[in-house]
C-alpha cells in the first residue's frame, strides 16, 4: 500500500485543497496518509533531504512526486501504479 506525506505549511493559502485532495481520494483508492508540517522537526529534515522548496509537496513512498495541488488521473495512476 502507497503511503503519501503532504509537507504543508499553516500560512499557505493552497495547502487546505492539497490536503482535502488527498483525504477524499481515499474514498476511491486505499492509501496510508499523514501530514507534516514543513516547520516542525521532521518537515525540516525532509524539505533539507528532498531540496523540498515550496508547500504543499507531497511524497509517496518517501519520494517527491507532486508540488501544488496534484491533477487527479495521474495521481489516481500513481497510486494504482504503486499497489
Amino acid at each position: 500500500m502507497a503511503k503519501v506525506s503532504v509537507l504543508y505549511a499553516d500560512w499557505c493559502s493552497s495547502c487546505p485543497a492539497t490536503k482535502s485532495f488527498w483525504k477524499s481520494l481515499r474514498n476511491d483508492i486505499p492509501f496510508q496518509y499523514e501530514e507534516i508540517n514543513i516547520d516542525s522537526e521532521r518537515g525540516k529534515e525532509l524539505a533539507q533531504r528532498h531540496s523540498i522548496q515550496s508547500v504543499p509537496t507531497t511524497l509517496v513512498n518517501g519520494r517527491v512526486y507532486f508540488v501544488g495541488k496534484p491533477e487527479k488521473t495521474r495521481a489516481i495512476h500513481l497510486l494504482k501504479t504503486l499497489k
